[in-house]
């Protein structure tokens, strides 16, 4: 019994420190896996693989939110010491990974705006530019998704009529896909216009890091412990420097990182992730086009 509760401790710890966005990512997996399977699915088996369709994704989002109860819990009691309003209670009940995002996607909206009345790029402190898309395979990211979601418009008109004789679910089906495609296409140029000429920067006092709307921070340089190159994956380096997830955050415009900071225990600094504003960061993954320019500086 007591192993056992162990373990679901342990999983109900590891859910609530892994961000929304990989928990949505999962769900939208298993609705579209469940999804695909019904067209191969016989007619008997049809209404219990349609209900798991919607109902497996709903429990892992409802598992999400239930490991996130003592952290609301928490919040809850400062929040009471303080004697904020009903507010700020409100918002105390809801996952902070969700106010992220929508933070996150009322910036990148914004940013698709920009792009579409063609307005320059916010201007980046004075230093050294430290690059991370001239030698990276973002642009190329965002290339292939846009040719994706062109292409998937095509294909839904000519193939869904094949698999759905109903006309409303047909219906149904284009509409959602159009919209989809249409956020789809926001995001992509939204995060492009700021990203495509991004740079960190290291100034005498700070590293400035900008990736997009999605995550920015100003690192004090005596608040850095230690840098070094990551040759290998991040999963195995962990291995060897172990960390919990909430104590790492990834930087980086789409390419895997190739260079880790190291921050010390009492560093105060923010970084704001994906919305969130995050303390307690020990471990922050970057990749840069020449990862040995930050490294030859930090150490002279």
């Amino acid at each position: 019994m007591r192993v056992a509760r162990g373990a679901i401790t342990g999983y109900a710890r590891q859910l609530n420190e892994t961000n929304w966005l990989t928990v949505l990512g999962y769900a939208w997996l298993l609705f579209l896996g469940l999804t695909l399977l019904l067209v191969v699915t016989p007619d008997a088996w049809r209404a219990p693989v349609k209900a798991l369709g919607l109902a497996l994704p709903l429990m892992l989002l409802a598992a999400k939110d239930l490991a996130s109860i003592p952290d609301v819990a928490a919040r809850m009691r400062a929040l009471r010491r303080q004697g904020a309003g009903w507010g700020r209670w409100l918002a105390a009940c809801l996952p902070p990974g969700l106010i992220g995002l929508a933070r996150l996607d009322r910036a990148i909206w914004r940013d698709f705006f920009c792009w579409l009345r063609r307005q320059p790029t916010p201007a980046r402190p004075s230093g050294l530019k430290l690059t991370y898309v001239e030698q990276g395979a973002y642009s190329a990211a965002v290339g292939f998704g846009l040719l994706t979601v062109l292409v998937e418009l095509p294909l839904d008109a000519a193939l869904v009529p094949l698999f759905f004789k109903d006309a409303a679910m047909v219906r149904n089906i284009h509409l959602a896909v159009a919209l989809g495609s249409i956020y789809t296409l926001a995001w992509l140029l939204g995060d492009r216009w700021r990203v495509r000429d991004g740079y960190h920067v290291l100034t005498a006092t700070h590293l400035d890091l900008q990736v997009g709307a999605r995550a920015s921070a100003c690192i004090p340089l005596d608040a850095i412990e230690d840098a070094q190159a990551l040759r290998q994956p991040v999963l195995q380096w962990r291995r060897a420097h172990p960390y919990r997830d909430i104590e790492a955050v990834n930087i980086t415009p789409f390419d895997k990182p190739n260079l880790v900071l190291r921050l010390r225990a009492d560093a105060a600094c923010t970084i704001t992730h994906h919305g969130i504003e995050r303390s307690g960061v020990r471990y922050v993954f970057l990749y840069l086009d020449r990862p040995q320019q930050l490294l030859h500086a930090l150490a002279a």
